[in-house]
């Protein structure tokens, strides 16, 4: 959320685990991860009788304090709490609660909730994060599970870097979100990289939010299928890519705010739940390989446009804006560049001649349906576990290029 608004477990705990699926609708509790590529470094199941003060802060700050939200974030147990095994952040319709926040402020209150974090007690760099929750219902709700850079406190936001895992509005239910905020790519330039994907019955039905952060990629995972995808292609610009540094995670249920109060609250749906099974975080194992795959297209037939030819939507290259760019190789009229990408993955996208920031209108290759996918024709690629040179391909055709 904005700031500037603002492996294997033991038989007794899958025995547990079962139990709670049973009694919440929940996906099957099998750890969605490949376990030769990563090894468990940190973790909550939150089967003890009270959150982990080790490994969690409470937060307390009064309504307002980020993005207009109305709530009050409070440390009691009525607002963050473990009930069944799971960490509950619960918003309350409280009119005329009064209280004091962190610094001493004292404010009132007619919303009170839940917010925890990590900071100062676990961050890390890369790895694949998963947490696994189940949404409030209703309209005003701003559930979040996110992380920022442990910097924020010296170089401030948004130069620290954001990474939304999750974020999800009662008012748009079943629609998720994910995005980063950086200096140079946010909101306020309209530059903001964001993807999202319709899932049913987040309300009523626990789904597992990963992400996996490397030094050249960060892909977004629901229920370890792939929805959201940024490269990094910023040569080395701290102001397009702070992700090389320690993050903290953050759990957080919002009500209203800029955003998910942009439709008003619903004050028949209180108390609010955000429910959380667990949060595991990984670390790449020493058998884990990227793969480098070079895409080449041939411009023979066109006239290429001043600022180059570039891989751009599907979802490949749709959390960048204009696309990722690519060079002309010795051959004038070949383009090309290399990406380091997850193994045994997948993506859409196209070539696009020309850089367009801002529209996503022109450009763009035209392919028929003989190799064109989904609702806009897009390139199809299925990667393996092996470095790959794709075939020269003539823009716009769906055969190689002579």
């Amino acid at each position: 959320m904005k700031m500037h608004f603002l492996v294997i477990a033991f038989c007794s705990f899958i025995l547990c685990s079962c139990s709670k699926e049973e009694n919440n609708n929940s996906v099957n509790d099998q750890t969605p991860i490949v376990s030769s590529n990563w090894e468990m470094l940190w973790s909550d199941e939150f089967d003890e009788e009270e959150l982990d003060l080790s490994k969690w802060n409470k937060l307390s700050w009064k309504p307002g304090w980020v993005n207009n939200e109305l709530q009050a974030y409070t440390d009691r147990d009525t607002n963050i709490f473990l009930e069944d095994g799971y960490l509950v952040l619960q918003g309350n319709i409280e009119p005329g609660y009064s209280g004091t926040d962190y610094v001493g402020n004292n404010y009132v209150a007619d919303y009170t909730s839940g917010r925890v974090n990590t900071d100062n007690k676990f961050s890390t760099t890369y790895g694949r994060f998963d947490i696994k929750a189940k949404l409030p219902e209703g309209k005003g709700s701003w559930p979040a599970i996110w992380m920022l850079g442990e910097s924020i406190s010296s170089i401030g936001w948004p130069d620290c870097g954001e990474i939304d895992i999750m974020e999800h509005v009662g008012y748009d239910e079943g629609m998720i979100h994910g995005s980063i905020h950086t200096e140079e790519y946010n909101h306020m330039y309209g530059t903001q990289r964001s993807g999202s994907k319709y899932i049913e019955n987040v309300i009523d039905t626990f789904h597992v939010y990963s992400l996996e952060w490397s030094p050249f990629y960060l892909r977004y995972l629901i229920n370890d299928e792939p929805f959201f995808f940024v490269y990094n292609d910023s040569n080395g610009d701290v102001g397009k890519w702070p992700f090389d540094d320690p993050h903290y995670i953050i759990l957080n249920l919002a009500i209203g705010g800029d955003w998910g109060g942009a439709q008003g609250v619903s004050t028949s749906d209180f108390p609010m739940r955000m429910m959380v099974d667990y949060v595991r975080v990984f670390k790449q194992s020493s058998s884990y390989k990227n793969v480098d795959v070079t895409f080449r297209v041939n411009m023979k037939n066109e006239n290429v446009n001043s600022t180059g030819v570039w891989l751009s939507g599907g979802n490949l290259g749709s959390g960048q804006p204009g696309g990722i760019q690519m060079t002309q190789s010795s051959g004038q009229d070949i383009w090309q560049t290399t990406l380091t990408l997850p193994p045994n993955s997948s993506y859409t996208y196209k070539y696009r001649n020309g850089y367009f920031p801002d529209s996503w209108q022109g450009g763009w290759e035209v392919l028929d349906n003989s190799c064109g996918v989904g609702d806009h024709n897009d390139r199809s690629l299925s990667i393996s576990d092996t470095d790959t040179v794709l075939a020269l391909i003539c823009f716009g055709d769906c055969l190689t290029c002579e």
